[in-house]
């Protein structure tokens, strides 16, 4: 089978994305005047000397000048949501993901496995390495079917569950490097700085260190060099 297939938005769902978000802009620029009218009765509430001023403002130019920010906005905001979305385009060969202005290409020749852990779909290397992780907006029953018809190796959970382990500081099986940027990592979790953690994983794994997180705890394995098994292990969790 030569044809791709393609997963993300659905068109019903690209539509409300489209319409809605500037007709909500609108509404809400329209009332502004009574929107800010209510908000100043708010204690404590930010720019309240802003939205008094906008309150007392009767003419009808301010709503028509709400309206047209308020869809600007929601324009704006349909191309970040847009921006967000992770496109996912699967052939007999490879799978194109693309994300915000990044596009990764992984080989199925490259893969060992591909699994959802959680709301993220991981893929594995031939070495048990992480190659990618992110999450699809199409639903997991959806996401295995294609990449089972395509054949790739799609498993039900992570081949490897069995071999990850709490991470502790300056646990002794890793060198001092790897410790420094799991100690950083678990700062970001208990920070809850998301994009930060993203970046610390994706370093981690240039190292050969894969991580689960379970809360703000991190479980972790090294590489496994070899092909994929059944998860078996000497090292528990």
């Amino acid at each position: 089978m030569n044809n791709g297939t393609v997963l993300g938005l659905s068109n019903g769902e690209k539509a409300i994305l489209i319409i809605v978000p500037p007709i909500l802009g609108a509404l809400l620029g329209w009332f502004i005047p009574a929107i800010a009218g209510w908000a100043i009765k708010i204690p404590f509430i930010p720019f309240g000397g802003v939205l008094e001023w906008i309150a007392t403002l009767e003419s009808q130019w301010v709503s028509v000048i709400g309206v047209f920010l308020g869809v600007i906005a929601g324009i704006f905001f349909v191309f970040y949501a847009f921006s967000e979305t992770l496109k996912i385009t699967i052939t007999d060969e490879e799978v194109k993901l693309n994300y915000k202005e990044s596009v990764n290409t992984i080989h199925k020749t490259d893969t060992s496995a591909i699994y959802m852990e959680g709301k993220d779909l991981v893929f594995l290397g031939t070495e048990g390495n992480e190659l990618f992780r992110g999450q699809p907006e199409s639903k997991k029953k959806l996401v295995s079917e294609a990449f089972k018809q395509h054949r790739y190796p799609w498993k039900d959970k992570d081949p490897f569950e069995n071999q990850y382990q709490r991470w502790v500081a300056d646990h002794p099986d890793f060198p001092a490097h790897v410790n420094a940027l799991l100690s950083a990592r678990e700062r970001t979790l208990k920070n809850e700085e998301k994009v930060e953690a993203k970046n610390l994983r994706k370093d981690l794994a240039d190292n050969g260190i894969v991580i689960r997180d379970e809360g703000k705890r991190q479980y972790v394995r090294e590489t496994v060099r070899g092909e994929v098994n059944d998860g078996s292990s000497k090292k528990g969790r």
